[in-house]
């Protein structure tokens, strides 16, 4: 789907070249030849603290502290404390009809920080105050990007949209019609990858040049990079996998991996395991070698829902209101080490190390409105952010705010002030 001319001519190649950043720890992809624009620091390279404007800073004015949640236990960073995203990947919508997109498209509202005084009190919690709500969305919101050394913030819907924010006004300065439902969206370095029906789309946003990977049968609903393969699961249940850079503006993909009876809707991957989640209750675990499936994990008893790479382990949540921690046994396969119950389904978890201190998992309840902040080694909660609807989508930014994303198209920001 082309980028508009707006669009191109802000993500242009002006200025040198800024460090490259991945919000997954990743190995550095490689770019496509002739997409670098006059060069590119590796993939590794610390991406700088995402600072807001001065205009921004003065509408916003001091952020309050949020009390503390409902269970009265919160996390106590010192000052050396810093947040860092763990390896993930999320799945997305899995419905694969196209939604009609309203027009003329509503005026994009920044909304501070007046929730109603019954939710002020744990608006925020584990280290984060609430900042700003940015609205504009008509529908859940499936994807956030914060692209390397780029001062836009993407945020791709089931709306059918894209929108670009400016990261120091707040404001929506473009809408991308993508042609049917973004399904997914992930960053790597420069690029933003944007699962729609039948296509991921890839925009570099330094060179402004766009490839478009074929071979979905329907809507792609959740992907993972890795070195130069990038995997992307599908409402069908199989998962494609193409192999990039390459100076081709439409890529077939190389391998399909099949197995999964219904819709793939999380990925994550580690240095040798691709692990995917499933409708159909299962995890199926794939060698990047081979690409063949060598083992299955069918001890969830409900839609899963996410996987998450951590150290060694892997977490897993499901509907069935459980999260499970897998370590490997002797014989290297995966077995469950931990199972933490929760009174509500899960959607969504993501991982955050905090210095000195043991890593926070966010879970996202599913037909709630909360996320509720665990503290990874004992499990204890020490945080609950809070939201119109049920979050789908979170992101953060290395140095800089928490975004989290909800069904009703609602984009929060949020700061990690843990000595406020």
């Amino acid at each position: 789907m082309p980028i508009s001319s707006t669009l191109a001519a802000r993500i242009g190649t002006t200025g040198p070249p800024r460090a490259r950043w991945s919000p997954y720890a990743r190995p550095s992809l490689p770019e496509p030849q002739g997409a670098r624009g006059g060069g590119g620091g590796s993939g590794r390279a610390s991406r700088p603290p995402l600072r807001l404007g001065a205009a921004t800073a003065r509408l916003l004015g001091p952020a309050q502290k949020a009390p503390p949640s409902g269970s009265g236990r919160r996390a106590a960073p010192d000052a050396a404390d810093s947040a860092a995203p763990i390896r993930r990947s999320r799945g997305g919508e899995t419905t694969t009809s196209e939604e009609t997109v309203p027009k003329p498209e509503p005026e994009p509202e920044v909304r501070y920080d007046t929730p109603p005084l019954e939710k002020r009190r744990g608006s925020g919690g584990g280290g984060f105050v609430f900042l700003c709500a940015l609205s504009g969305h008509t529908e859940a919101i499936s994807g956030i990007s914060v692209p390397s050394g780029s001062d836009k913030l993407y945020s791709g819907s089931v709306d059918g949209s894209v929108r670009v924010w400016d990261c120091n006004s707040g404001k929506c300065v473009d809408v991308i019609k993508m042609g049917g439902k973004v399904g997914c969206m992930i960053t790597h370095g420069l690029w933003v990858l944007i699962g729609i029906p039948k296509s991921v789309e890839a925009w570099n946003t330094q060179t402004g040049m766009k490839l478009s990977l074929q071979g979905p049968s329907g809507l792609v609903c959740s992907m993972a990079i890795m070195d130069e393969m990038l995997f992307a699961g599908t409402g069908d249940g199989r998962i494609m996998a193409w192999k990039i850079p390459s100076k081709e503006s439409n890529i077939e993909p190389v391998s399909i991996l099949s197995g999964h009876q219904r819709a793939v809707i999380s990925l994550s991957i580690s240095a040798t395991r691709l692990y995917s989640g499933s409708l159909d209750k299962t995890i199926k675990v794939w060698d990047l070698m081979t690409l063949q499936c060598v083992q299955t994990l069918s001890e969830h008893k409900a839609a899963v829902t996410s996987v998450l790479c951590w150290g060694e382990k892997l977490l897993s949540c499901s509907l069935d209101k459980t999260v499970k921690v897998w370590t490997l046994s002797e014989s290297g396969n995966l077995q469950v080490k931990y199972t933490h119950a929760e009174e509500h389904g899960l959607r969504t978890l993501f991982g955050m190390h905090r210095v000195g201190k043991s890593p926070i998992l966010f879970c996202s309840l599913h037909n709630s409105n909360c996320i509720r902040l665990l503290d990874l080694q004992s499990f204890k909660e020490v945080g609950t952010l809070f939201s119109n609807k049920e979050m789908r989508t979170i992101e953060l930014a290395v140095g800089g705010p928490l975004f989290t994303g909800d069904c009703s198209g609602e984009l929060k920001v949020w700061r990690w002030a843990p000595q406020d």
